[in-house]
């Protein structure tokens, strides 16, 4: 049986929890419960909800292992399979576009390990882009939340909210514009305006 540790590559996990190795599970729930719940919370500020939700996707996912299919990235059918049950559980409450509209001042709440550019030392300026962020439309916000804070690409975003990779591409761009109208003038724009361009892009 292959030994589990916490640095396991995605795809090896994702393998063996599907052929039931316990571990396996076990890992991927820890290493993605975070995330997912701070997904959650975009959708609604009712955080005993959103981790109802995740333990039902959770369980769904353990009850229904063997028949799950082979992914290229489990992040992003993690994402796309939370995203889907939280929003059919609120559905009945609300439409899709006023859940994800409503609570604007959550919207870029996260934890301290989402919100870091991976060095300590730009901290000071993520916060800058973080409080930016919050005057975008919302659509652009969850755009670039899940391509910038999460890695996934425009083709999988493009399948999570039901658009085209281009039309992903185009809400990219228009985000883009609007952080430059927005953001203020200091020695650091240029640099952080243009490291933003190369991920997003």
């Amino acid at each position: 049986m292959t030994q589990i540790t916490k640095h396991t590559d995605d795809s090896i996990l994702w393998d063996s929890f599907r052929d039931g190795n316990e571990a396996a599970y076990t890992e991927l729930a820890t290493r993605y419960y975070r995330t997912l719940l701070h997904y959650g919370l975009r959708f609604t500020p009712n955080i005993h909800l959103a981790e109802d939700v995740l333990q039902d996707l959770l369980i769904h996912l353990w009850l229904h292992r063997k028949n799950l299919n082979d992914t290229p990235s489990v992040k992003f059918y993690l994402l796309k399979s939370f995203r889907h049950r939280i929003i059919k559980t609120l559905k009945p409450l609300s439409e899709e576009q006023e859940l994800t509209g409503q609570l604007d001042d959550q919207w870029m709440e996260s934890s301290s390990e989402e919100m870091m550019i991976r060095n300590e030392n730009e901290s000071g300026l993520e916060n800058q882009v973080k409080e930016l962020m919050t005057q975008l439309p919302v659509r652009q916000r969850e755009v670039i939340y899940l391509r910038f804070f999460q890695g996934l690409k425009s083709e999988e975003i493009g399948t999570m909210l039901a658009i085209k990779p281009q039309s992903v591409s185009n809400i990219l761009q228009r985000a883009l514009s609007n952080l430059r109208n927005i953001w203020p003038i200091t020695p650091s724009f240029s640099f952080i305006f243009y490291s933003f361009f190369e991920i997003l892009l």
